[in-house]
């Protein structure tokens, strides 16, 4: 049941990054995070657009990790809250972000998650909300989070 979960979801990712502007794959970007609450710098500039940061919010509290630790099937969702500003005063930008947090069995990540979303003309500091569902007790034995950006202008 687990592997046609992430089966779907890496053939859902592929699809939509095949399917995303043939401009947009000249500003794909990736960069890999460490994977944790403390908010974590970006840096990641397109264009008039700049990725700033990120923070990872809902944090599996302690009885949440310790219920996941007794029941290896309980889940939690989190947060990827992107904080970003576009100075273009006339022209939206989008953003498909595709999260990996890689170290699974087998090589197989233990989360998968992608949105497109948009970066609104003239907005700084502005954030794009990603959500996150995985195994509640692979939270302590995540490290790093994979993510790749694909920027293009709203047409």
């Amino acid at each position: 049941m687990r592997f046609g979960r992430l089966a779907r979801a890496a053939a859902f990712a592929a699809i939509a990054l095949t399917t995303l502007p043939a401009c947009a794959e000249e500003n794909r970007i990736v960069r890999s995070f460490p994977f944790g609450e403390k908010e974590m710098k970006v840096g990641v500039k397109s264009g008039d657009v700049i990725i700033a940061s990120f923070v990872v919010k809902h944090w599996p509290d302690p009885d949440s990790m310790a219920k996941g630790e007794k029941d290896l099937d309980d889940k939690h969702s989190v947060d990827v809250v992107f904080t970003y500003a576009n100075v273009d005063p006339q022209s939206d930008y989008k953003c498909h972000y595709f999260i990996e947090i890689p170290g699974g069995a087998d090589g197989r990540p233990y989360a998968l998650a992608d949105d497109t979303k948009t970066l609104s003309k003239g907005k700084v500091d502005d954030t794009n909300k990603i959500s996150l569902k995985m195994r509640t007790h692979q939270y302590k034995l995540a490290k790093t989070m994979k993510v790749t950006f694909v920027i293009w202008k709203k047409s």
